[in-house]
């Protein structure tokens, strides 16, 4: 009896250290439209988040001369501000009903500065892989601000 018992309590305390040692990821949630008076919520996403996880469903409306899909080469969606440029990789956008819809997980890079432009690149991540970690907590983007 006093080996099950122990038995019992080692079960208990060793899943108690895995639920200890489980870390948190914290993921940005971008939802709605993007214009050019809603951009700096998405400027201020990349730059809060490089090299980290953030979530996307957005409706991109931009002016035709300030943005481009990519026929050839690496086709990606690119658009772009006085001073910020914005890259999406082929397969995570399409456009429907005039509106560039870009959904799903990504990875934000800096591309760093190109003649005084800040370049910004979202990287696509397997969505089931982050949907499907409980460790995964999302926070809806509330600033425009570069710093938390």
């Amino acid at each position: 009896m006093r080996k099950i018992g122990l038995a019992i309590a080692a079960l208990v305390l060793s899943s108690l250290l895995a639920t200890a040692h489980a870390r948190t990821i914290q993921v940005e949630f971008l939802q709605g439209a993007i214009n050019q008076q809603t951009i700096g919520a998405l400027s201020g996403l990349s730059c809060r988040n490089y090299d980290k996880i953030v979530h996307l469903d957005i409706a991109v409306e931009w002016p035709s001369e300030k943005i481009n899909a990519e026929k050839t080469g690496f086709k990606r969606l690119v658009f772009w501000t006085d001073d910020y440029e914005f890259l999406f990789p082929k397969g995570s956008y399409n456009y429907q009903h005039g509106y560039w819809l870009v959904k799903g997980y990504f990875i934000a890079r800096s591309g760093g500065y190109h003649q005084g432009i800040a370049s910004a690149a979202f990287e696509k991540v397997d969505d089931s892989s982050v949907m499907l970690n409980p460790n995964v907590s999302e926070t809806k983007v509330v600033s425009s601000r570069c710093s938390p």
